[in-house]
């Protein structure tokens, strides 16, 4: 199962990490967390697409607070 959704526990950690997984080649975008994801955090997370368990590991590496994952609700 791909959890694309990686919890932070701020807007400025989302932007923190969009701008390291960029200097990878790593798409993702900064999104609101979805309300059934039950997580205390600001309300946003980073959507991960592709490579999110690699994103993951980079982003830990590189000191950013992973709050957990989810999977993205399908439409």
């Amino acid at each position: 199962m791909n959890k694309e959704l990686i919890l932070v526990p701020s807007v400025t950690y989302a932007m923190k990490a969009k701008s390291i997984l960029e200097q990878y080649q790593i798409r993702s975008y900064i999104q609101r967390t979805p309300k059934y994801v039950n997580i205390k955090s600001c309300g946003y997370c980073l959507f991960v697409p592709n490579r999110s368990d690699e994103a993951e590991q980079i982003l830990r590496k590189n000191g950013v607070r992973v709050l957990g994952r989810a999977e993205r609700e399908k439409p």
